[in-house]
């Protein structure tokens, strides 16, 4: 952990940790992201976007930075068809911010980001507390 500044600012820290342990966060993250696919899947869907919570926030100390955006698509799906609207919209306005129209895959997530946006009933101004 010589490489590791324990004392330094936070983004330091941060870009510390993603340059040492970058890959052991990716195979982490990856692992509880398809954990959380699996228990939506088998109608354990509030267990899933506990997992995927979870995965999203071992990606931010991955090396790998685009991952997030798929497990924010996820969340934000989760939440739409769970009917938790504002949820499913923060989700969607953070992964629309992380899209990287230089990414090879930008024009399918974009797409993938709206239809789950029409799924929340085009979220016609519904909010849940």
């Amino acid at each position: 952990m010589d490489s590791i500044d324990i004392e330094s600012d936070y983004l330091t820290f941060r870009n510390q940790v993603k340059e040492t342990w970058g890959g052991l966060f990716d195979n982490q993250a990856a692992l509880f992201f398809e954990r959380a696919v699996y228990l939506a899947q088998n109608d354990l869907e509030f267990s899933g976007i506990v997992e995927a919570e979870f995965a999203y926030e071992l990606s931010q100390y991955a090396k790998d930075n685009y991952t997030s955006v798929y497990i924010i698509g996820f969340l934000c799906e989760a939440y739409s068809a769970i009917d938790k609207i504002n949820k499913a919209k923060e989700y969607y306005d953070l992964g629309m911010s992380l899209l990287d129209k230089e990414h090879p895959d930008y024009d399918r997530d974009k797409a993938d980001f709206d239809r789950v946006k029409s799924i929340g009933n085009d979220w016609k101004g519904e909010l849940d507390s």
